[in-house]
């Protein structure tokens, strides 16, 4: 199935209780090794504040050290949290990174905080004074990408350096409830649906997304990408041991919290509450999380593709052990070789 099919991983950089921060960007160098010989075509880091168990603070210069030690994937922030930065500045990183490794970065735009009220303020003070639906910043951003001259009157005499990249950055829109993908077809920009954030979207909205779109310097035709939770096993005693954990950061996520994948060894005697068999209920049946063999995963997702016109597939695998996350993404590859 799906032998044109891009696959790419969508990293909340979820640290494993059990380690260190460095012990965990070690962690993070391996996989990301190991997907860039695997042939993954793009890998992602989502930016949060406020969270201690997720480290992806600043997904720009965690982007630019593993550009620097790969050779093909792109790379880059999915999402940049574009609220707490100027326009100018957010072009002006990102066009430097795309003269460091041309035609290698994605800059995944975000309206959401990616963290609480408190940690917004901090991050800008001003931010109240933004538009609430940024889509005047993010119309900054694509010309400046360009080296269009902006409207804005606050931008328009000021250049992004450096100008003219060789390669331009390859921006995508992200978006977790649909609302923004009118607006990645009305620019000609792909869209990137965060569908492990819980939110229940009609495929037509997908479906609208293609048929509006207009082509742009971006893309010359509608690009769709969905990211999932992913835990794959053809063991089952495997994906039993394993699944708890990996069900339990889901109940963590469902409940705003954010506390790390837990050592399924301390779960072994846990018994998931009425409630959260719900939650766990609903999260497979919407296909939040997908968890099986490979050829129930692949059957899942093929009937994903099909409905939402699913071009790329991202993972995020909040699995326990390095091993046991670089096996799932070896599973996951294998499905659409």
């Amino acid at each position: 199935m799906g032998v044109n099919m891009k696959l790419g991983v969508h990293d909340l950089m979820l640290k494993q209780n059990d380690k260190t921060n460095q012990e965990f960007f070690e962690d993070t160098k391996k996989l990301v090794h190991e997907l860039d010989k695997l042939g993954y075509d793009r890998y992602w880091f989502a930016e949060h504040h406020g969270y201690k168990s997720l480290l992806a603070v600043a997904p720009e210069i965690i982007s630019s050290y593993f550009l620097s030690i790969t050779k093909h994937m792109n790379i880059g922030a999915g999402g940049c949290m574009i609220m707490h930065y100027s326009p100018l500045k957010v072009a002006e990183i990102f066009k430097t990174m795309a003269e460091l490794a041309p035609g290698r970065i994605d800059l995944g735009i975000g309206r959401a905080p990616g963290c609480g009220v408190a940690e917004t303020r901090a991050l800008n003070h001003k931010f109240e004074d933004k538009s609430p639906d940024l889509y005047d910043e993010i119309e900054v951003i694509l010309d400046y990408l360009q080296d269009e001259k902006p409207k804005d009157p606050i931008y328009r005499f000021v250049k992004a350096v450096p100008r003219y990249n060789e390669s331009l950055v390859n921006p995508r829109m992200l978006g977790s409830t649909g609302k923004s993908a009118p607006k990645a077809a009305e620019w000609g920009l792909p869209y990137s649906f965060a569908k492990f954030f819980l939110v229940e979207t009609s495929a037509e909205v997908f479906k609208q997304y293609r048929s509006e779109f207009k082509p742009s310097i971006y893309a010359d035709k509608p690009y769709i990408s969905m990211s999932y939770k992913i835990l794959i096993s053809d063991d089952k005693d495997e994906l039993e041991y394993l699944g708890k954990s990996f069900e339990y950061f889901h109940i963590q996520q469902n409940n705003g919290k954010f506390k790390g994948i837990i050592d399924p060894e301390e779960l072994k005697d846990y018994h998931f509450s009425l409630n959260e068999q719900a939650i766990l209920k609903k999260g497979y049946d919407n296909n939040f999380l997908i968890k099986g063999s490979k050829q129930e995963v692949a059957d899942i997702l093929e009937k994903e593709i099909e409905e939402f016109y699913i071009d790329e597939i991202l993972c995020f695998a909040p699995i326990f052990g390095i091993d046991n996350r670089i096996s799932t993404y070896k599973s996951l590859k294998e499905i659409f070789n």
